[in-house]
């Protein structure tokens, strides 16, 4: 009886790091999230907005606010942020939409949530609002925004002494990329790597054939680093098919370059070709690493 029960306790150990090892991987490992993932959480904070509105209205009108220059303010605040979500989406279905455009939403948002814990109204109303501002810290997460609803006090600017509506104290902290880069965008970087890959190895082999390197242990050396480049390229783009691909695919591609990158700087060649192409690669390589968001400098 003893011995079973000890089996049963390892076996939940065991569950319990295996579980463990997967959240954390994970958590540690955040997909790239597609145009159509994008998009439903765009969709999800309309519908959403369209619930918190109601129920804010059926608890305004039961309140003390009623007609007041409070309500007015409040009204005010989700006409603003509606209209942002809403220029947000516009330059979405474009292919335009920017970390700042989600930084303006963030801004009408971070109003109506000092107004509901200042001034809380039913109970339905606050579980609204409360789901809505799930999903948009989802959006945030999505455009590399950083965001933080605990960074501001919720109290009217006019009554703290700051600048008045439409401005927020503490800066939000926005991607350096110009825009969200979408799912085609990607695709066509990952197209010139792969293509540029094949013209470097290409090079590289001819190069190697006619040098003091050819049949030696180097020559080795940087065919197996080519090789395995060229395996975790084809991980990423299997991922990044399969709507999977995360950051760390893209650095463990970055990780193998950078053996080639080694073997290129240190290894003069007859042939200088295989020096441009590799050059070239580089530069598709540090516009992957910037989609991605992966920071990345070359050794030099």
């Amino acid at each position: 009886m003893h011995k079973r029960v000890l089996m049963i306790a390892c076996a939940c150990v065991v569950a319990t790091v295996f579980c463990s090892a997967v959240m954390a991987q994970v958590v540690g490992q955040p997909y790239r999230l597609s145009d159509k993932d994008v998009e439903k959480i765009i969709h999800r904070i309309e519908q959403q907005s369209d619930r918190f509105r109601s129920s804010l209205d059926a608890a305004l009108d039961k309140s003390r606010f009623n007609g007041t220059n409070r309500e007015d303010d409040i009204n005010a605040f989700v006409k603003d942020f509606y209209e942002k979500t809403k220029t947000l989406h516009d330059h979405f279905d474009h292919h335009k939409s920017t970390a700042p455009d989600v930084q303006a939403v963030l801004e009408r948002a971070v109003r109506i949530d000092g107004f509901t814990r200042r001034f809380p109204l039913s109970q339905r109303a606050q579980d609204d609002w409360s789901t809505l501002k799930t999903n948009l810290d989802e959006l945030a997460a999505a455009y590399e925004v950083s965001w933080r609803w605990s960074d501001y006090s919720g109290a009217y600017p006019q009554e703290r002494g700051e600048r008045p509506y439409g401005t927020v104290t503490d800066p939000i902290v926005v991607s350096g990329l110009p825009y969200r880069v979408t799912d085609r965008e990607v695709e066509q970087i990952l197209r010139r790597v792969e293509s540029q890959a094949d013209k470097f190895r290409s090079a590289l082999d001819a190069g190697l054939d006619k040098s003091r390197l050819d049949g030696t242990r180097r020559e080795d050396d940087i065919n197996a680093f080519v090789k395995d480049f060229y395996s975790q390229v084809k991980a990423l783009r299997d991922h990044f098919d399969d709507h999977k691909s995360t950051n760390a695919d893209v650095q463990s591609v970055l990780d193998r370059a950078s053996r080639i990158d080694e073997f290129m700087r240190r290894t003069r060649l007859k042939k200088k070709n295989p020096e441009k192409e590799w050059a070239q690669l580089k530069v598709n390589l540090d516009e992957l690493a910037r989609v991605y968001n992966v920071s990345w400098r070359w050794g030099y």
